[in-house]
């Protein structure tokens, strides 16, 4: 429904058929393994989309799982999209270790909805510095920081590697690195 015919897209579809490549359009529920990681697809659902106006509430959403971590991947997720995906995923679907945060950490992004159900350990904001935006935002700061999440953020801290052998969880950022401590996520 958003997808712009824009040249760089239109090159990608040319060298996917060039390639004899195939793609297929991602639906809630679709996963995918390499290596032992599981990535699930969680949103966007189709009926979904089709009554969405804007391109940011119809982000893809994945869980990454490998061993005992959980990670999830909101894109731009916004307020509307997360509530969606609150009530549509079970109770624990969403319980995860690292919450990549929706939309830059927007303040329409990373509600307390989503933020109950997830749980996170550790919120990793993608946002560029000096970004005209504000983001990430003083509200979802505040909010994460309510819920005793810390936040590693790509203007602050430069490039954040979250690295697993599926036991243990290490984060790299800022020239440090730390391992998160472990703990055991209702099944």
């Amino acid at each position: 429904a958003f997808v712009l015919p824009s040249p760089g897209y239109r090159e990608a579809l040319d060298a996917l058929r060039e390639t004899k490549t195939p793609w297929e359009r991602v639906r809630p529920g679709r996963t995918f393994r390499l290596d032992g990681v599981q990535l699930t697809v969680l949103a966007p659902d189709s009926s979904w989309t089709a009554s969405q106006r804007d391109a940011n509430e119809t982000s893809v959403v994945l869980r990454v799982d490998y061993g005992r971590h959980r990670l999830l991947l909101t894109g731009d997720a916004e307020a509307e999209e997360e509530a969606w995906l609150v009530a549509q995923q079970g109770v624990g679907a969403l319980d995860v270790d690292v919450l990549k945060l929706g939309h830059h950490g927007s303040r329409t992004s990373s509600t307390a909805a989503l933020l109950d159900a997830a749980t996170p350990r550790l919120a990793i904001a993608s946002v560029g510095a000096g970004n005209r935006y504000g983001h990430p935002s003083p509200e979802t700061l505040a909010a994460l920081m309510a819920r005793g999440v810390p936040v590693l953020r790509t203007d602050t801290d430069g490039t954040v590697i979250v690295q697993t052998d599926g036991r243990t969880l290490q984060v790299m950022a800022g020239g440090e690195q730390w391992q998160i401590p472990q703990e055991d996520r209702v099944p």
